[in-house]
């Protein structure tokens, strides 16, 4: 300790750590302050709530997106304040615009991405009355993205649940023969969570599973914890014999045993699921802009539709009502995207797609063409009041060239479609 207090000079008062740390806090946050007061792009941000598991506290995360003088773009973390009193959009607006002032960009915001929770809402509404922008026009309805990631989640929960009982859906530690029936009418993955969750219920089953020659931990379903119902029903298939003997030992579970056609439809689940898990961790990546991300959707929606026609003979089967459950929000969620016009142009600027994709949505007829002509004349609004300036690539940065996009299913998936529709 004193070779090292002589080499670092280890201060001897308690608080003079404390004291550096925030001083360089601080100095960090003038520096990055200059950084985006001199943003050659608008401040977009992306932003959200979070409570400790025993709600001692709630924090709202917020993250800015822009691109530095120097043409790097940047995401720093700007804000994880304390929520105080309600988690109203209101209130949560106003802790955002004391940071937005913290660093002198509340006149430059542009776009702000959350999940679709209705205070969000709220939130960017409550910035377009409170900020006044010399600039451009705020138009909340406009700068309120959705976080695609979150739209996939929907989606799968509307796959495994549908319209249910929300309450039966909270995270249930200790299944009771009541809870059980109520997931049973669920069908096979009600049956699989039943199964999961009571064996993970002690540590007692868990190690007789184990012994029974269950090889994989489940991981249990939650609605806060994303792809986790696949990861389970995957766990489980490959489990099967040793959870088949666990079943007959336990009276609960006895009469919820899987049997080979639940199985099947369970494999026909998961062959379903593993497009949205594939989705959601390329979204987590550098992959995750609005185009790719709307080419996401559109191939998750072609994977149900799929579905529902191989199983259209049979209307009781429980996975062919969970696609068209699914399918649903997923037409929902497009509804919402075509109003949002930066979202059109971020496709239509895109070089893989341009506005060959639309015309390819409007053959297919899921697009009518006032649609089309409606969006072409918003775009070009957009450009002419926001975009319309030279500019060229930072130097040392190449624009891609088709050759350089990411290969991935959902995009060969459509390039195909495009080219089957067009005739090449």
């Amino acid at each position: 300790m004193q070779h090292l207090h002589n080499k670092f000079q280890i201060p001897g008062l308690p608080n003079t750590i404390k004291k550096r740390i925030l001083s360089r806090f601080e100095s960090q946050c003038t520096e990055l302050a200059h950084i985006m007061q001199h943003a050659i792009s608008q401040i977009h941000l992306s932003f959200d709530g979070w409570t400790s598991p025993h709600h001692t506290m709630a924090i709202l995360g917020i993250i800015a997106h822009f691109t530095a003088p120097s043409g790097r773009r940047m995401n720093p973390v700007i804000g994880l304040r304390l929520l105080q009193g309600s988690h109203t959009g209101a209130n949560m607006a106003k802790v955002m615009l004391e940071v937005l002032r913290q660093y002198g960009v509340a006149e430059h915001i542009g776009y702000c991405v959350a999940d679709n929770a209705s205070n969000n809402d709220t939130l960017v509404n409550a910035l377009g009355e409170d900020l006044i922008f010399s600039t451009y026009l705020y138009d909340a309805s406009q700068r309120r993205l959705r976080c695609v990631g979150h739209v996939v989640n929907l989606v799968v929960r509307a796959f495994w649940f549908g319209e249910v009982d929300r309450a039966l859906l909270q995270d249930i530690i200790l299944v009771t023969s009541d809870t059980i029936a109520q997931w049973r009418r669920m069908g096979p993955w009600g049956e699989a969570r039943n199964i999961a969750i009571y064996s993970l219920a002690s540590p007692q089953r868990h190690q007789e599973l184990k012994r029974l020659g269950g090889i994989t931990v489940f991981q249990r379903d939650n609605a806060t914890r994303w792809n986790s119902g696949y990861t389970m029903i995957n766990s489980m298939l490959r489990n099967r014999d040793a959870i088949d003997v666990f079943c007959t030992r336990h009276s609960d579970l006895e009469d919820g045993r899987l049997d080979p056609e639940e199985c099947q439809q369970l494999s026909d689940a998961i062959a379903i699921l593993e497009p949205c898990q594939s989705a959601t961790l390329r979204m987590e990546i550098d992959f995750s802009e609005i185009p790719n991300n709307l080419v996401e959707l559109d191939f998750l929606r072609s994977t149900l539709t799929a579905v529902l026609r191989k199983n259209q003979p049979n209307p009781h089967c429980h996975i062919r009502r969970a696609a068209a459950d699914a399918v649903v929000l997923l037409d929902k969620s497009w509804e919402i995207y075509k109003t949002i016009t930066v979202c059109i142009a971020a496709v239509v600027l895109h070089p893989a797609y341009k506005w060959e994709y639309f015309e390819v949505a409007v053959t297919k007829l899921e697009w009518t063409n006032e649609e089309l002509n409606d969006s072409k004349m918003r775009v070009q609004g957009l450009w002419l009041t926001q975009y319309n300036v030279s500019s060229q690539s930072s130097e040392g940065e190449r624009q891609p060239d088709i050759g350089d996009l990411p290969t991935t299913p959902s995009a060969t998936w459509r390039a195909q479609h495009q080219r089957e529709l067009i005739g090449m």
